[in-house]
């Protein structure tokens, strides 16, 4: 519930339009590197680090980790040209607005930067947005299907009370019925029980009219 009330309140904070942001700075990866620096927002430490670890594996390097640090070393990318190059990685929490992911690239003897590297630059900047948004909706996407399956089991919850009161009106109206057939029943016990006096107020003659007879014997 905890988890849902902050994502909730995520939403509302950015908006539907949050924007992945990736900037060029000098990020702290096993010391200071150029580099790019990703704000993905929605999203945690723990999922983000496995869709990097994925990532940086889809670059065909030999893959390692240590401590907070993912490395690949002699990645290769057509589009980044024929050479190979090596890949930092590093996933920080950004409180309840997602997460920073600091990524640097060795092309051998120099980091890559905008200034030096202008084409190879926009290569690994567009990749990694594209990336970052995938990331940010694959999280988003797990939270609709836990909302879905609140929202399903609180439809449920409504057609369940439905069925309730369907039930306690139809009793109701079994009970309006035999009412009704009660308080037939009592208007014709009255009824009865009028004529009933009668007959008993005639037979009461009748026994009086014997006793005469009976005294009147001599």
């Amino acid at each position: 519930m905890k988890k849902t009330i902050i994502f909730f309140l995520a939403l509302l904070a950015f908006s539907a339009t949050a924007q992945i942001k990736v900037s060029e700075k000098s990020v702290d990866i096993d010391g200071s590197k150029n580099g790019f620096y990703v704000e993905i927002p929605y999203a945690d430490q723990k999922s983000t680090e496995k869709e990097l670890k994925s990532l940086l594996k889809d670059w065909k390097g030999s893959f390692s980790s240590k401590k907070d640090v993912l490395f690949a070393d002699d990645c290769s990318l057509k589009s980044m040209g024929e050479n190979t190059f090596d890949a930092y990685g590093k996933v920080e929490e950004n409180g309840d607005e997602g997460v920073y992911v600091s990524v640097a690239i060795d092309l051998g003897g120099a980091y890559l930067n905008s200034g030096e590297h202008k084409d190879q630059y926009k290569v690994m900047e567009k990749i990694l947005k594209e990336w970052a948004i995938e990331v940010a909706k694959e999280v988003i996407g797990e939270q609709i299907k836990e909302e879905e399956k609140v929202l399903s089991d609180k439809e449920k919850e409504l057609e369940d009370l439905k069925k309730e009161q369907e039930k306690m009106e139809k009793e109701i109206e079994d009970y309006k019925k035999a009412i009704e057939k009660n308080e037939k029943a009592i208007e014709d016990s009255k009824k009865a029980q009028e004529e009933q006096k009668e007959k008993i107020k005639t037979q009461q003659g009748v026994v009086e009219a014997a006793k005469k007879k009976q005294q009147g014997i001599k």
